[in-house]
């Protein structure tokens, strides 16, 4: 993702494109709001695993940040991170528990080690990408409604996309998802009255006792 030409908005009217850079500059302050926020939490939940520059750094390896604001994203994480740094107590580096085992011993530990840094690294950057997305759904909303006059639900969300060069799946993953808001926020007179009558419906029917019904789960693989 790289920061939206402002300039290229020039074929709309004056107001929209004035009312359209207010927009794309609140969207890129929140997400640079929400990055900061991500990394910091990226941090917090490597602690243990990890030091908090160990886990910054590894946050910015699993995390596309835009490199315009990697710099921005990394002083912001490192002042909310501020009460973590300074309460960490100053030590030597701590011996890895495998450092006295069996060369294999201490391999398959150490092996050991590495994928469950791997795995969690992998969690924590997986809720980042997810923040992060449904903030790109939100900008595109707001990039819609500034459009609203101007263009179609879909062009405009299409415009947001382009604008923030957005990645293939990301892009694609944000057009259907801010539809699909877009028409649950603005529903068709007629889908409107449907829904009504249904919720209404619903609420005068009588209510059933739920009945049993088998559970399922997920088989973990070890």
């Amino acid at each position: 993702m790289s920061y939206p030409g402002l300039v290229s908005i020039r074929r709309f009217s004056a107001a929209t494109r004035l009312r359209l850079q207010l927009a794309f500059a609140r969207a890129l302050e929140a997400l640079a709001d929400t990055y900061q926020d991500q990394a910091a939490e990226f941090v917090r939940r490597l602690k243990s695993r990890l030091s908090v520059e160990e886990a910054l750094e590894r946050y910015f390896h699993e995390v596309a940040v835009p490199a315009a604001i990697e710099e921005t994203v990394r002083c912001r994480a490192l002042i909310s991170l501020a009460g973590l740094i300074e309460n960490t107590p100053h030590r030597e580096q701590p011996t890895p528990p495998w450092a006295l085992l069996h060369p294999l011993e201490a391999l398959r530990r150490r092996m050991q080690h590495v994928e469950a840094t791997n795995l969690d690294c992998l969690l924590a950057a997986s809720m980042s990408d997810e923040a992060v997305a449904a903030m790109h759904v939100r900008n595109a909303l707001a990039t819609a409604e500034v459009l609203a006059s101007e263009l179609t639900p879909d062009e405009a969300i299409m415009h947001y996309v382009r604008e923030f060069n957005l990645p293939a799946l990301d892009g694609q993953v944000t057009f259907r998802q801010a539809m699909a808001q877009w028409a649950e926020l603005h529903p068709l007179p007629g889908e409107a009255h449907a829904f009504v009558r249904a919720s209404a419906a619903a609420a005068a029917s009588p209510r059933l006792e739920p009945r049993s019904r088998p559970e399922f789960g997920l088989r973990v693989m070890v």
